[in-house]
């Protein structure tokens, strides 16, 4: 046998769940197909600017959260530096920006001061998103049997928000349209708007964030992959990049080995598939997929893509005031209003997230090297497959999102040295995801929790990980799945 554990895809989901189980003595084996590994948490250069492709943030980094202990499990947490800046993200209100702190005492506090008629209510809030959180830790990550049987109000309050949109669980405690535009302005990250977007999904992140601290790393994205694979590769293990996987061969319904696109095969005991499933599934030979199994990889409902600007300037981005860390302008009324100006591919009106690398690491790019990105929701369905349209249309989005910028930052134009886009079809092209998918299926209601593909299969020793499965997209999402599968094979 070649190795242990084979895990298909160097994502941060497979990348988490290699390193822990390297660590817990397992020979791992990482094979990707692309040239560098991370999936979307890489880094990219361009003319002399350091890029991070996709990190925006991690919650629950503070001692005690979520992400800082599995982290701490896979042997990364020392060979990475968090960044824990002040603000933790900005949002355009009626006119001016509000700075979100990034400490829970004095966010409630400034929902106090916005909202000082709705103080009781605001509270409540609070008080059962603890409550909230409590039931989450016992009812998903306790995984006691027992406490089916003596349900207390916290896994109630779970169970309760678990069946509800993020809109009709913030209104049940604060019916005000500025309070829901403010509260729940992270909803980009998560690709739906609040009265379509999963509370369970919504809450848990944001719980992360505003109990646990948001994050940035230094070095960006790319730190924390290269990180796990310097874990994986002294533990014995191997990440074999430009190494296309063609087939997971099944025999007698066990996964048993892998065969690459040069024809060599290598066994092992386990396979981890950090692959989006459709693709999983259609990799495996001598199996038939099960009917039922079928249906629950492609009758869900796909989530959204993104397109992002990354942009380079030779000025540091404080001498154009653009505001620290990263700003969510919403233009145009509702976020349910917004969505369907990004989806119908309204780029001069859809919202933007204007992420400032520059002030959320210092040490990214030099001094006068300024790096900022312009993040927005995309439709996949609106990018052309024609090569010379395609690249009219790339020429068109980034001359808009210019001139947006423009109009909120003066003289942000002449200062612009590189311009790179990156589109839904760029995101398909990297990551193989359908659609350009950047947090797998939709996390509606009936996509979320309890049903959303769970990361065991029907193959004996085939598992699954990412933003595809439990828990759901997103970097913390997709780390604790690959936590939770790694766990699940070593208690085997």
């Amino acid at each position: 046998m070649d190795f242990d554990v084979i895990v298909l895809g160097s994502g941060i989901g497979g990348l988490t769940c290699a390193s822990r189980l390297s660590k817990l003595g397992f020979k791992v084996g990482v094979f990707e197909k692309h040239y560098i590994p991370g999936g979307y948490a890489t880094n990219f250069k361009r003319r002399g600017y350091n890029f991070d492709v996709s990190l925006h943030g991690i919650g629950a980094l503070d001692e005690g959260g979520n992400t800082h202990n599995i982290l701490n499990h896979c042997g990364v947490l020392d060979k990475i530096t968090p960044i824990k800046n002040d603000i933790a993200y900005s949002v355009s209100y009626k006119g001016k920006l509000i700075d979100i702190p990034n400490d829970l005492s004095l966010y409630k506090n400034l929902l106090f001061e916005l909202f000082p008629n709705e103080i009781k209510n605001i509270e409540k809030l609070f008080k059962d998103i603890t409550k909230f959180n409590r039931g989450f830790e016992k009812f998903i990550l306790d995984k006691n049997s027992s406490i089916l049987k003596k349900i207390n109000i916290d896994c109630l309050t779970f169970i309760k928000w678990s069946e509800k949109t993020t809109d009709e669980v913030v209104r049940s405690y604060v019916d005000n349209d500025d309070f829901v535009y403010i509260f729940t302005s992270l909803w980009p990250y998560y690709g739906l708007p609040p009265k379509q977007l999963s509370a369970l999904y919504y809450f848990i992140p944001w719980i992360s964030y505003h109990m646990y601290g948001k994050y940035y790393i230094k070095g960006g994205a790319q730190k924390l992959s290269d990180s796990m694979v310097e874990v994986i590769t002294e533990n014995g293990g191997s990440v074999n990049l430009r190494s296309e996987v063609t087939s997971i061969n099944i025999e007698d319904n066990k996964a048993k080995s892998i065969t690459l696109k040069n024809g060599e095969v290598f066994t092992t005991k386990y396979i981890v598939s950090n692959i989006n499933p459709i693709d999983t599934f259609n990799m495996t030979k001598n199996y038939t997929v099960p009917t039922k199994y079928k249906n629950k990889i492609s009758s869900p409902t796909i989530g959204c893509s993104l397109s992002q600007l990354y942009i380079g300037l030779d000025c540091n981005p404080k001498e154009l005031n653009i505001p620290v860390e990263e700003v969510f302008y919403f233009d145009a009324g509702t976020p349910e209003e917004d969505y369907e100006l990004s989806i119908k591919a309204n780029y001069k009106e859809c919202g933007i997230l204007v992420t400032n690398y520059s002030s959320m690491d210092e040490s990214l790019n030099e001094y006068n090297k300024g790096v900022i990105t312009v993040t927005l929701i995309d439709n996949y369905a609106h990018w052309s497959k024609d090569r010379s349209e395609y690249a009219m249309q790339k020429e068109s989005l980034t001359n808009i999102l210019i001139d947006r910028l423009e109009e909120k930052f003066p003289g942000i134009k002449s200062h612009i040295k590189v311009t790179e886009l990156g589109t839904p079809r760029t995101m398909e092209r990297y990551t193989n995801n359908p659609n350009g998918a950047v947090y797998g299926y939709s996390q509606t209601i009936k996509q979320a929790g309890r049903y959303r593909l769970s990361t065991d299969t029907p193959i004996e020793n085939l598992f699954l990980v990412g933003a595809w499965v439990n828990p759901g997209g997103g970097y913390e999402g997709s780390i604790s799945s690959g936590m939770m599968v790694a766990q699940h094979i070593f208690n085997k």
